[in-house]
């Protein structure tokens, strides 16, 4: 008589022991969690990841996101829960699309009057925009951009050459030279992706003068040594250029760096002073503000004095 293998026996399967924090110990995990987002917010959940590595945990490596999970799942609990307000973590890679709608003519008017905004670089010599790599980061550095009334926009990977032909020809239609921030990773595909996007807006622009930065990451950043990094694919068909660059400024081609590694607060603040150092006319940029506060009152005003 046969006896049919088990799965035990087929696969040698074994007893496996989870190691479980105590309640103590999770509740002193989500506390720590907790001042992560607090002293980053807004920020994404793969940023406060990062942010936690080698503190909190490990980086996962070898294609497991067991790490990376246990954050999510962490917040999302935390939230549910009251624990954690839901507008500490962005995400900006889901959006729902509605009709701007109100419940009276009063309504319609405020609201109006609210988001009314004067363009602040109307009357600046120069264009400004952020481009970033991605719709995460760009959740995260919405808060500049929209504050500073700068447009920014997302390449989502590799940016179309319709999209960035049709963006130079609106570079030109404004008349001015143009100054391009770009937020994205210092890896193989982030670099390549920056160095498209550069190329292209120079080819397509027709000799327009375009300036294109880099704020971060940068080498500078890399540099210091103090991100959390991993280890490069050296089969990326980007590898070979990547290195060169890296070699080009002292930097081991090995280690790639994603822009989540930098704290959200550092990144913000070196975006919003690299754009308040894009402000040439400084009596215009304020007296533009000026207006737009006393113009607010005075369109709400206006909306109402023809109410119904």
């Amino acid at each position: 008589m046969i006896t049919p293998a088990t799965d035990e026996a087929v696969y040698g399967a074994s007893r496996i022991k989870r190691v479980r924090r105590t309640k103590v110990e999770l509740e002193e995990f989500r506390a720590q969690i907790y001042r992560l987002a607090e002293e980053n917010k807004p920020c994404s959940c793969r940023q406060i990841y990062y942010l936690g590595i080698g503190t909190l945990w490990d980086k996962d490596t070898g294609g497991s996101r067991r790490n990376y999970n246990k954050v999510v799942y962490e917040l999302g609990v935390m939230r549910e829960a009251g624990d954690l307000p839901w507008g500490w973590i962005t995400d900006a890679t889901r959006y729902r699309r509605m009709p701007t709608m109100y419940n009276s003519w009063e309504e319609a008017a405020q609201r109006t009057a609210e988001h009314y905004r004067r363009d602040l670089w109307a009357m600046q010599p120069r264009h400004v925009e952020v481009w970033a790599e991605s719709d995460s980061i760009s959740g995260v550095i919405d808060p500049v951009t929209r504050s500073l009334g700068v447009g920014l926009f997302s390449c989502r990977g590799q940016a179309s050459k319709t999209f960035v032909w049709s963006t130079t020809q609106e570079y030109r239609a404004t008349g001015k030279p143009v100054t391009v921030l770009y937020v994205g990773d210092w890896d193989p595909s982030g670099l390549s992706i920056s160095r498209s996007l550069h190329d292209r807006l120079r080819e397509y622009s027709e000799r327009w003068p375009i300036t294109f930065s880099r704020v971060a990451l940068t080498a500078a950043d890399i540099g210091r040594g103090d991100l959390t990094s991993h280890a490069v694919n050296r089969q990326d068909k980007n590898y070979r250029r990547y290195a060169d660059q890296c070699q080009g400024f002292g930097l081991d081609p090995d280690v790639a760096t994603e822009v989540e590694a930098l704290p959200p607060p550092v990144l913000r603040a070196r975006l919003e002073e690299r754009l308040y150092d894009l402000v040439d006319d400084v009596d215009q940029w304020n007296a533009t503000l000026a207006a737009e506060e006393s113009e607010k009152q005075g369109l709400f005003d206006r909306l109402m004095g023809g109410a119904p």
